[in-house]
């Protein structure tokens, strides 16, 4: 039987190997934590507000590179999660704009939405 390490190790390969999928281990979250650490500052109201008021400088506070900072003012999800974001706390800033994890997966999957709860759907009838 193999071992907890081993059986990790199996899932990585099997997430690395499935296409759109990126796998948010300790190596990737380390890859961008200043965008993590902002998404997740976004459930206190006042940062939100300051988020609102301007969005550039609340990038900045937290450190962004200019790469995170131009997908986080263009909310380019799939970018995010690209570059390092927890999928989690990329979603915070989701909910700020009133945006679905559907127009999420829609993005992710280069879809519209219509054509991804099409895609759900679907798979839900099955």
């Amino acid at each position: 039987m193999p071992s907890i390490s081993e059986r990790i190790e199996e899932d990585k390969r099997l997430a690395r190997s499935l296409e759109g999928t990126y796998l948010f281990d300790g190596s990737r979250s380390q890859k961008n934590y200043p965008l993590n650490k902002m998404c997740m500052s976004l459930t206190k109201s006042d940062n939100r507000a300051a988020f609102a008021a301007d969005e550039a400088a609340y990038c900045d506070r937290f450190g962004l590179s200019d790469e995170s900072k131009r997908l986080v003012l263009e909310r380019d999800w799939i970018g995010m999660i690209r570059s390092g974001g927890n999928i989690y706390y990329v979603f915070k800033l989701a909910a700020i704009d009133h945006v679905s994890m559907q127009h999420v997966g829609a993005q992710q999957n280069s879809m519209t939405l219509e054509e991804f709860r099409a895609k759900l759907n679907a798979h839900r009838d099955q």
